[in-house]
């Protein structure tokens, strides 16, 4: 994959939802995973890797996986407060994607390959990102509104 080939998400934008929090995390996370993409091409482009450029990237996952947990959790407590009907469908979704995650970094700890995070980070994680927001989020923010969730507090403030 060429680097002008490769897919960063842009906050600028990035889809909305009815949700400040939510906005917020999403664009945290996707200032988290630009700044390793960064760190991937530099890592791409250096024909000679050293252990500073792998633990950077190693350091990098583990701060995305890290804010994924907490940004999944938050939302999941929302959902519950709420009674959100499709807990369960959304819920889901945000443990499966984390089981990918845990096993992407877990692959590049074993093994330092750059190919299977390339991928993930370029190309699985950015689609799933953008359709998950502009699907389950979207419905999910605009039901806590629905409700009468005030959509410039924090989950656990209701």
């Amino acid at each position: 994959m060429t680097i002008s080939t490769k897919k960063i998400l842009d906050t600028e934008t990035f889809p909305k939802v009815d949700f400040d929090f939510m906005n917020e995390t999403h664009f945290e996370e996707i200032e988290i995973v630009n700044e390793l993409g960064r760190l991937i091409t530099a890592y791409q482009q250096d024909a000679t890797f050293t252990e500073n450029e792998i633990n950077k990237i190693t350091y990098s996952l583990a701060c995305w996986l890290q804010h994924t947990q907490t940004h999944f959790d938050r939302e999941n407590m929302l959902m519950m407060n709420i009674q959100f009907p499709m807990y369960l469908v959304h819920s889901s979704e945000h443990s499966h994607v984390l089981k990918n995650m845990n096993q992407i970094v877990k692959a590049w700890k074993n093994n330092n390959d750059i190919e299977p995070l390339v991928d993930y980070v370029f190309t699985v994680w950015p689609e799933w990102f953008v359709e998950h927001v502009e699907s389950m989020d979207m419905v999910t923010a605009q039901f806590a509104v629905m409700v009468g969730y005030d959509p410039h507090s924090q989950p656990s403030e209701q």
